[in-house]
């Protein structure tokens, strides 16, 4: 909004480079760039509790600054990113490049752009801590892009650790649009066990591929179905919940009948909607349409399903302090909404009134040269310190 830099710019921009040279990829060990945080975190006299994944090589961070008090305002970021590789980039994913205005690197914009602002401006709500009305909370996660598994585990650490924060703010790239409400993540997988033979005496054998296929086009049918009865008045686009067969996988050889099939499929359920009742009429199907079949030839046949994520929906609610906080921090625009998920769900799912806003733009998500504008940040740090004018009674 301001057409000078940021005073903190360059801090949050040196802050980037750090995160962006850790390759906190899904699902590999964070300790590198959590001892980061922390390190940085420490140097400004700042408290912050790790919450350990059971494998011990991941972690949550939660920092506290102002009084240990009920409420609060909790600013939450996930610390990993998706894999990058180097051939489709100009220069190297994990090396932050400045050039133009912009900031190229793999997570600049999902979301360690916002990570490094958060961080930029702690020392500035610890220099008011004694002034803020309420305590401020930094919750960085892991594993959000292959599921929340972070966010998921974080109402019962806020639980364990005896904090109550009345709002969260999840930073990710909306271009400062406020969004209060997206679809829920369901994501499983399906394995066919049929049996082998060759193929010049199919009857010898079951076909994996052939039950797999069944399975898969209920499912289609089920997506029919669900497209066609789009929610009134749904502002979600498209308006109703969704289901996909992302992948498939099976077989040896084109003279071999397959003895093993798998799919990979989700369920993305509209607000109000139960991704339950679905993948259960599939598992009905499979055990009244394909399985009779299948074990009538082989009883060693069988079909099992996985459920890999189950992300409840963020749904929008009336009277939102949150929305209301945004419209008095950055703008009066009416929220939006987006099909994909975020780790906003399980913390609403916790009880805190959640808001999704952060600066940059989502085209830039996952892409080669992915990048944050210096401009972005520097909204990003106008918004976080218009936060802490509010919280330390300091508003013009």
């Amino acid at each position: 909004m301001s057409a000078s830099p940021h005073p903190l710019r360059e801090r949050g921009i040196d802050l980037l480079a750090g995160l962006v040279g850790f390759p906190s990829v899904s699902l590999s060990p964070n300790g590198d760039i959590v001892g980061y945080i922390e390190e940085w975190l420490g140097a400004h006299g700042i408290a912050s509790w790790r919450d350990a994944h059971e494998d011990g090589k991941r972690f949550n961070l939660l920092v506290r600054i102002g009084p240990e008090a009920a409420g609060g305002i909790l600013l939450s970021g996930h610390l990993d990113v998706v894999p990058a590789d180097a051939a489709g980039w100009q220069s190297d994913p994990f090396s932050l490049r400045r050039a133009d205005g912009r900031l190229y690197g793999r997570g600049a914009v999902d979301m360690k752009g916002f990570l490094a602002m958060a961080l930029a401006m702690a020392p500035e709500f610890q220099a008011r801590a004694d002034k803020l009305n309420e305590p401020l909370y930094l919750a960085f996660t892991f594993d959000e892009e292959l599921g929340c598994f972070g966010a998921e585990r974080m109402p019962a650490f806020l639980e364990a650790a005896g904090v109550t924060p009345r709002i969260a703010i999840i930073g990710e790239p909306t271009g400062m649009t406020p969004i209060n409400a997206h679809k829920g993540g369901m994501e499983l997988v399906t394995y066919v066990r049929g049996a082998a033979s060759h193929a010049s005496k199919p009857d010898n054998g079951v076909n994996a591929i052939f039950a797999a296929s069944k399975i898969i086009g209920f499912i289609e049918q089920l997506a029919v179905e669900c497209a066609g009865a789009p929610v009134a008045g749904s502002a979600f686009d498209p308006p109703h919940t969704t289901l996909s067969v992302g992948t498939v996988r099976g077989g040896e050889a084109r003279n071999v009948i397959p003895e093993g099939c798998s799919f990979d499929w989700e369920i993305r359920a509209h607000p109000g909607a139960d991704p339950h009742d679905l993948r259960l009429r599939v598992q009905r199907f499979v055990e009244e349409e394909v399985l009779p079949f299948m074990t009538a030839r082989d009883v060693g046949c069988e079909v099992v399903t996985e459920m890999l994520l189950d992300a409840p929906p963020l749904a929008a609610t009336s009277d939102s302090e949150a929305e209301a906080l945004v419209a008095r921090l950055w703008t009066n625009r009416p929220p939006s909404v987006v099909s994909f998920g975020t780790d906003a769900a399980f913390f609403q799912k916790a009880g805190l009134d959640t808001i999704v806003i952060g600066p940059g733009g989502m085209a830039q998500m996952h892409q080669p040269d992915e990048f944050i504008t210096e401009e972005a940040m520097d909204e990003g740090l106008q918004f976080l310190e218009r936060l802490l004018d509010e919280m330390s009674g300091c508003t013009a």
